[in-house]
């Protein structure tokens, strides 16, 4: 098979992470993958040893007869329904003589997230102006409408956690896809002592380590972490957070003294890297409290920690259901800095307990993360995929001033949400020229 995935973001994404890992299993089993980005080709460096073909969404709409075989994607697996992730798959379906089968992966609760940056109810995002929809293109999130079209369009559904299954059209195939760690965070096993010099660690500091970039929605939860670090600092038992990937300005002017003076701030660093930095850590520590962002969401680093042997500090959500608290790992509850160093404190101050959430956490993680099992069940979703009739009317499609209500029946049954999206479009002022001849030139 010819495998297309379509990440919303350039290879620095955090999804990346999941991607390459299914790439390097699908090409085990002998498909071919590329992975199209919107921009910034030259961030293909952040993946370790590759195993795809790397382009840009203008790349294969120019010549979407890109794999070595001379033709295009069987399968195009979008990585979320995103607002231009949705437009770029669309104008390509558009361009292929022969459409490919589409699969959607969902691993946020997008409505929850428009919501917090638009700063509006999704009902009423729903009733806005075209206008007002701004801030969700910027920060490419969904749009209100479109992207409930989108996934009715899907022949297939993945998605990271079960609770993301009321997003999904119903009647879809919908298996719930786990991300596969890659084989160098299940080897860790003692800290890589050059990185402690390195970093300029003082002697017999406890360190907790947090790779992860802040955004304005996980921004409150990472600042968790710096001031839980700066509760458990003290003279006698220092404790630093080792911490990766980018802050925005407005956030590190944020911190207070003691909580930059407790903090290694690596910035971006290439993936190679992250595992012997994990490998410091007495603690690894996921942020966060049950609730419309964490119940839905499994980080991609959270799988990496568990993997790492380590124990696992983490919001009692998502992945949480499948471990037990006390054994798997700890669990947080409120998510506050004083819960969160008072769990660490018990990591510390007891060796056994450590050592046994550790193993405990590895277990779980080669239950939940085998990274063979997880892409063969993402290899037979395809091949049963291909073997199904198409979802959506994609040759209704190709006429050239159609829209999305080419790829549906007019009056949808059993499907209220699909026929009130049809019925917005319906709603809308046509455009002087078809939206999707404005989005090819956007991706030239």
């Amino acid at each position: 098979m010819n495998i297309l995935f379509v990440c919303y973001q350039d290879y620095r994404a955090n999804s990346m992470v999941h991607i390459a890992g299914f790439t390097a299993g699908l090409r085990r089993l002998g498909h071919t993958c590329a992975v199209a980005v919107p921009e910034k080709p030259h961030t293909l460096s952040a993946v370790p040893s590759p195993t795809f073909i790397p382009l840009l969404y203008a790349d294969i709409l120019k010549n979407p007869d890109r794999f070595p075989d001379g033709r295009p994607p069987d399968i195009i697996h979008a990585w979320t329904p995103r607002w231009h992730v949705a437009d770029f798959v669309l104008a390509l379906q558009r361009r292929l003589t022969k459409p490919a089968r589409l699969v959607v992966h969902l691993e946020d609760n997008e409505e929850h997230l428009a919501e917090k940056i638009a700063g509006r109810p999704f009902a009423e995002l729903r009733r806005a102006r075209p206008d007002e929809l701004k801030p969700l293109r910027d920060w490419r999130l969904v749009h209100p409408w479109r992207h409930r079209l989108f996934l009715h369009a899907a022949d297939a559904v993945t998605h990271i956690t079960p609770a993301l299954e009321k997003f999904i059209p119903a009647g879809r195939p919908a298996p719930v896809l786990r991300p596969a760690v890659a084989p160098a965070f299940f080897r860790i096993n003692t800290p890589d002592t050059d990185q402690r010099r390195l970093l300029g660690l003082p002697p017999g500091a406890r360190v907790i380590v947090y790779p992860g970039g802040v955004n304005p929605i996980n921004a409150p939860e990472i600042r968790d972490i710096y001031a839980a670090a700066a509760l458990l600092d003290t003279e006698a038992s220092p404790v630093r957070l080792v911490r990766t990937g980018a802050s925005p300005d407005w956030f590190a002017d944020d911190l207070t003294p003691r909580e930059r003076a407790v903090t290694i701030d690596l910035g971006f660093v290439d993936r190679d890297r992250i595992a012997p930095l994990l490998s410091l850590a007495d603690v690894l520590v996921q942020p966060g409290r049950p609730g419309p962002f964490n119940d839905y969401r499994l980080p991609s680093k959270l799988a990496e920690f568990l993997a790492c042997g380590k124990p696992v500090v983490m919001p009692a959500t998502n992945i949480a259901a499948e471990l037990r608290d006390g054994r798997d790992a700890l669990f947080l509850h409120e998510g506050t800095p004083p819960e969160i160093a008072a769990r660490c404190r018990e990591i510390f101050d007891d060796p056994g307990l450590a050592r046994r959430l550790g193993e405990n956490a590895r277990a779980a993680a080669l239950r939940l993360f085998d990274p063979e099992r997880q892409t063969a069940l993402l290899a037979k979703l395809y091949e049963e995929t291909l073997a199904r009739p198409a979802t959506a009317d994609w040759t209704a499609f190709a006429a050239p001033d159609a829209d999305e209500r080419a790829l549906f029946p007019a009056s949808p049954q059993n499907a209220p949400d699909l026929l009130a999206a049809l019925e917005w479009l319906q709603a809308q002022t046509p455009s002087p020229r078809p939206w999707w001849r404005r989005l090819l030139r956007s991706f030239r």
